[in-house]
């Protein structure tokens, strides 16, 4: 009886062997990891922008995409036109499920597909979920978000960036990445996905995420923390700002004609 049990149990590993050893290259456990340097970034007041670095490992054949995510948040944007031949607010446009920051990365010349489906990430993705509503009927909201998109793109906030991923020739075991991606200095304070997706044979065979924090320091974070907690010290302060200011441009401009 136990000698059958033995027998049971040594037939069991074969068969779990054997499994693992046929399995499909696309479905083994993946390798993929991801890590950004640094995984904090500060926001002072003289912040003018700077740089991620991101290091990984995926498996060897593979296709990489990297997306860094902001948070969808509501926007509303003030429509121009002519009236009476004058260029006037005519109405406002609400734009829904916009991230405040979207980054695509990859390792090809172009921002690879899915093989038999639309790809879930770059601005044709994003163009299938924001949403306008407003001043605007249906023919222009395929103009519209190209505009969007060119105001976004020359704030740095969007941008696709083909190639930007290098990966290693390893001759075996996992591939190593590497790549950088700019923050812009109109970047806001908040907590930001980064999301690796590893693609073989046209299909996603892994995705990796990692957090990357954004956060106010020094004078920006004295200011919002008033603003937020002290509205009336906040006021009085910004009061005191334009007051310093105008005495300032006017010192310096006074100055400037008496020469």
């Amino acid at each position: 009886m136990t000698r059958f049990g033995l027998n049971e149990k040594k037939l069991a590993w074969l068969c779990l062997l054997l499994f693992v050893t046929l399995m499909p290259s696309g479905v083994q456990a993946s390798v993929a990891r991801l890590h950004l340097f640094p995984e904090q970034v500060e926001v002072g007041a003289f912040f003018q922008g700077t740089t991620v670095r991101l290091k990984g490992e995926v498996p060897p054949g593979s296709q990489v995409v990297v997306e860094i995510l902001g948070t969808p948040k509501e926007q509303v944007l003030l429509r121009k036109g002519r009236r009476a031949g004058l260029w006037m607010t005519v109405g406002e446009i609400r734009v829904e499920h916009a991230p405040n920051l979207y980054l695509v990365l990859s390792s090809t010349k172009e921002i690879p597909s899915l093989e038999g489906r639309n790809a879930p990430w770059g601005f044709a993705a994003l163009k299938s979920r924001i949403k306008f509503r407003g001043a605007l009927t249906e023919p222009e909201i395929d103009r519209f978000f190209q505009e969007f998109l060119k105001l976004k793109e020359s704030e740095g906030l969007y941008a696709a960036l083909p190639g930007a991923l290098s990966l290693s020739n390893e001759p075996q075991g996992p591939v190593k990445l590497e790549g950088v991606f700019p923050l812009p200095p109109k970047v806001a304070p908040g907590t930001y996905e980064v999301r690796l997706s590893v693609i073989q044979n046209g299909q996603v065979v892994d995705q990796k995420s990692h957090l990357l924090t954004v956060r106010l320091v020094g004078f920006p974070a004295l200011l919002a923390s008033l603003a937020f907690e002290h509205g009336a010290w906040y006021g009085i302060l910004a009061v005191l700002i334009a007051i310093a200011t105008g005495f300032l441009m006017g010192f310096l401009f006074k100055g400037k004609a008496e020469h």
